[in-house]
């Protein structure tokens, strides 16, 4: 074993409880938002089950002397466990589900792991962001999938946080699930150390307040966070590239989160005045002339740059709550099957 690969890099051909057979390793997301805590494996039982194996080393850590890393990788790889135990108790039909859990020696160290549900693609694999010739209705529908994965999760007080197409899998049937939980945020669990960031995903993909140091109540902060990162998937899907990345780098650098050190009420306007003068420019050649108008009116309501005014007008004037999902699970099916006849029909 050398230094650089540690024991959670030494799975591969390993049986895990007497069933899983791990095949091969699989590559890390190149974009991936934290510190490389955990390895990832396909593995296979003896009826050709297929699983995804996430695998945790906690002595690499306590070989660096990093107590206090350890003692969050321990509590982060707890809360994923339980975070899924409890998806699955709940049977959530759009959020990847657990199989396994346990640990492993190799050498004289111990690997623990996590067994989930394989899908053989990730989002962005199988219908590419900005790609042209991925037919609207097909991305209009997994994104269907999407916020029904989230409105599930919601549904049992938890947000997932960390939405992107990395973190949404496509399955061969075209069912798409919400997967990856290891930055959620629990209402009935115990906090994990992620809970005390502002936000614990990929800035490029946050909502603006939170990139701020903006924080507010555990449903705004967290499962307002969720709106706004499934309306910027929605916009990634189509255009290519992420809405607050873009947002961001229409500021004046002194204005830009890096940089900025005032309060976010302060720049909120000038989000604002980018937001709707850039949304639908952006989306304009990118989306079906028929629906491109009601797609940026998504966006610009779920995406809209101060939380207090995020989410569906309806829900917001008060006849539903202020984040719910199920008017636009409602419109991403209506608009995916709209698209569909245009499609068929040229």
């Amino acid at each position: 074993m050398t230094a650089e690969a540690g024991a959670a890099d030494q799975l591969s051909g390993r049986v895990l409880l007497d069933r899983w057979v791990v095949v091969e390793k699989l590559r890390r997301d190149p974009g991936a938002s934290s510190e490389a805590r955990s390895v990832c494996y396909r593995a296979v039982d003896s009826v050709g089950n297929i699983a995804f194996v996430k695998a945790f080393d906690f002595k690499a850590l306590e070989r660096k002397g990093d107590i206090q890393k350890l003692e969050d990788m321990a509590r982060e790889f707890n809360h994923e466990k339980r975070v899924h135990e409890l998806c699955l108790d709940k049977r959530l039909g759009r959020v990847t589900r657990i199989y396994d859990s346990g640990n492993c020696d190799v050498g004289s160290e111990t690997v623990h792991y996590i067994v989930c549900e394989y899908a053989p693609q990730s989002l962005r694999d199988a219908y590419p962001p900005g790609e042209p010739d991925v037919p609207a209705s097909q991305r209009l529908a997994a994104l269907r999938h999407v916020a029904a994965g989230l409105a599930q999760l919601h549904g049992i007080g938890i947000a997932h946080q960390d939405i992107k197409p990395s973190n949404v899998v496509a399955f061969d049937d075209a069912t798409v699930k919400v997967t990856d939980l290891g930055s959620s945020s629990s209402m009935d669990l115990p906090p994990v150390p992620h809970d005390d960031y502002s936000f614990c995903g990929q800035p490029n993909f946050a909502p603006p307040e939170l990139l701020y140091g903006e924080s507010g109540t555990w449903y705004r902060r967290r499962v307002g966070c969720d709106m706004y990162l499934l309306g910027n998937l929605l916009f990634t899907s189509f255009v290519g590239h992420s809405l607050t990345y873009i947002l961001s780098h229409a500021l004046p650098r002194e204005l830009r989160h890096t940089v900025y050190t005032g309060s976010y009420e302060l720049v909120l306007p000038f989000w604002v005045e980018n937001h709707y003068a850039i949304v639908p420019l952006m989306l304009k050649d990118c989306v079906p002339s028929k629906i491109v108008d009601e797609i940026a009116s998504i966006v610009l309501e779920m995406c809209h740059p101060d939380p207090e005014l995020r989410g569906h007008r309806r829900n917001r004037l008060g006849s539903g709550a202020k984040y719910g999902l199920e008017r636009y699970i409602s419109a991403f099916d209506r608009l995916s099957k709209m698209s569909s006849r245009i499609e068929r029909n040229g």
